[in-house]
C-alpha cells in the first residue's frame, strides 16, 4: 500500500467506528461517511501526481469532530508518517481545544499543530513552506456563496507563490453547474428550512474563484480534478 492509500485505510476505519452523539452507526447517511468517497478520489490523484516523499501540509479550519467530517486527520496522519509537518488554523478560539482532543482521542501519536488565527494571516507567513493544503475556512452558504468563494481566492493568493512546483492544493464545498443540493439552513429556535437549489453557475463554493482564474490560459496552476474537492497542482 503507498502512504496515500493507508491513510485512506486509516481514516475509513477511524470513521466507521467512531461514535456520533444521536446517530446510528449503521445509518448509511451518516456524518462523514460520504468523506470516504472523496478521499477514495483525492488518493487516487496524489497515487499518480504529488512528487514530494515527505509532506508537509496545511488545512485551513481545524477539523473537530466527525460530524464536520475529521477530514484533517487524513491528511495528519500523510505529514505525520512521511516525517513531515501538520499545521491547521481556525480563526474561532472557541475551536482549539476541540481540535486538539478530537486528534488526541483519535490517535495520541498522530502531532499537530494548531493556531488560532484568520487563515490569511497564517498563510501569508506559514510556519514552514507547505507542498499540500486543505484550504477549508468559511463555510459556503449557498444562498450566499461569494463571501465564501472571496475568501477561498484570498487564501490561494496568500499561498500559491510561495509553494513549490508539483505542490498540490485541495479546495473543499464546490458544486457544478447542471446539479442541484437540498439546502438545510437551521435557526437557533430548532426550526430548519429545507429547499431545493440549483447550480446555475459553472460552479459554486469555495474554489469558485479560483476555478474560473485557472480556466483561463498560460496559467501556473493546473486543474487536476473539478468534484467537490477541487484539486489543482503547480505547474512551474
Amino acid at each position: 500500500m503507498t502512504i496515500f492509500e493507508k491513510a485512506l485505510a486509516s481514516y475509513t476505519h477511524k470513521n466507521q467506528i467512531s461514535p456520533r452523539p444521536g446517530f446510528d452507526l449503521n445509518d448509511p447517511d451518516l456524518p462523514g461517511k460520504n468523506r470516504i468517497g472523496q478521499l477514495e478520489r483525492l488518493t487516487n490523484i496524489l497515487n499518480k501526481d504529488f512528487p514530494f516523499d515527505t509532506i508537509n501540509c496545511i488545512e485551513t479550519g481545524g477539523s473537530r469532530s466527525w460530524l464536520d467530517g475529521m477530514v484533517g486527520y487524513y491528511f495528519a496522519y500523510l505529514s505525520n508518517n512521511t516525517k513531515g509537518k501538520f499545521t491547521s488554523v481556525d480563526i474561532n478560539p472557541d475551536y482549539e481545544d476541540e481540535v486538539n482532543k478530537a486528534y488526541l482521542d483519535l490517535d495520541p501519536n498522530i502531532k499537530i499543530t494548531h493556531i488560532t488565527d484568520d487563515s490569511l494571516n497564517l498563510l501569508k507567513n506559514p510556519p514552514y513552506i507547505p507542498n499540500l493544503v486543505h484550504l477549508d475556512s468559511w463555510d459556503v452558504n449557498l444562498k450566499d456563496p461569494l463571501p465564501s468563494a472571496l475568501h477561498g481566492w484570498r487564501e490561494f493568493e496568500a499561498i500559491e507563490s510561495q509553494m513549490p512546483v508539483g505542490s498540490i492544493i485541495v479546495i473543499d464545498d464546490n458544486w457544478y453547474q447542471n446539479n442541484w443540493v437540498e439546502w438545510l439552513t437551521n435557526y437557533s429556535d430548532g426550526r430548519q428550512d429545507r429547499e431545493r437549489i440549483t447550480i446555475n453557475y459553472p460552479i459554486l463554493g469555495k474554489g469558485a474563484h479560483i476555478c474560473q482564474y485557472l480556466n483561463g490560459d498560460d496559467k501556473n496552476w493546473k486543474i487536476l480534478d473539478a468534484d467537490y474537492k477541487l484539486v489543482i497542482q503547480k505547474q512551474w
